[in-house]
């Protein structure tokens, strides 16, 4: 295994047992480097051979950004058995949990519990798997918006310079270009992989660090026919639109 791996460009989300997304980017490395799979659907990997569904030039990273029926009860050594039974399958993982928020409701206090919680679960599972010599990269998740918010999440640079940042909950762009310059400004990661969005708009938005996205809905859409077949010849150009796009920091700089 490569030291240190981070997702580059377009991360496929997928559910490895459906059959389109195993037609599309299975055994697709051209196109999806890095797939992305759910923890609670991760077991499908432990359940199958590794080759059913990729190629050995591609990448697997699970996620643990998920909903609440499937964060509720689960604890740090469910993730470290999980990932400990991936070893040689993973590449890497985000462990911790998704991270809710209400801007209105949650109390500053809440707030700060919910992020120490998560930061603490993090360097747990770390630690856990360090001490059973578990061979696959952990990709922090930070959370938050503000810039408190990520400083308590500093520690989680003790297990990867490199973070991830979920986007899923977060509809406005410019919402989510204010979070993760916060983020760059305040954190000053190495990179970022930023989970849920694949919308140029979106995309040509995001900061410096920003070096993968992940998603799957709307390019599949943009791929299917009137007959709802999916056409995986027509991924590379729906994928390929969208990668310069987070490079677009660099044509503002050639501007001053």
């Amino acid at each position: 295994m490569q030291e240190d791996p981070f997702p580059s460009d377009f991360v496929a989300k997928i559910q490895p047992s459906h059959h389109v997304d195993q037609a599309v980017f299975g055994h697709n490395p051209e196109h999806a480097e890095w797939v992305a799979c759910k923890f609670h659907r991760s077991t499908w990997f432990v359940n199958h051979p590794r080759e059913a569904f990729l190629s050995p030039e591609q990448k697997l990273l699970v996620i643990t950004y998920e909903q609440d029926e499937h964060i509720v009860g689960r604890t740090p050594d469910d993730e470290i058995e999980r990932y400990t039974e991936l070893e040689g399958i993973a590449d890497a993982a985000i462990p911790g949990d998704r991270f809710t928020y209400d801007y209105d409701s949650m109390s500053r206090r809440e707030v700060a519990k919910e992020i120490e919680d998560s930061v603490h679960r993090q360097l747990t599972i770390y630690d856990g798997l360090h001490d059973k010599n578990v061979d696959m990269t952990l990709i922090p998740a930070f959370l938050g918006w503000e810039n408190w918010h990520f400083e308590r999440c500093r520690p989680l640079l003790e297990i990867n310079d490199s973070v991830a940042f979920d986007t899923t909950q977060i509809n406005s762009k410019y919402d989510k270009k204010e979070q993760l310059d916060t983020l760059e400004d305040v954190v000053g990661p190495k990179r970022i992989f930023v989970n849920g969005t694949v919308a140029p708009s979106h995309l040509r938005l995001m900061p410096r660090s920003v070096v993968a996205f992940s998603g799957k809905y709307s390019i599949l859409e943009e791929i299917r026919d009137a007959n709802d077949i999916h056409h995986r010849d027509l991924l590379g150009a729906s994928i390929e639109k969208r990668i310069p796009e987070i490079n677009k920091w660099q044509a503002k700089l050639t501007q001053f």
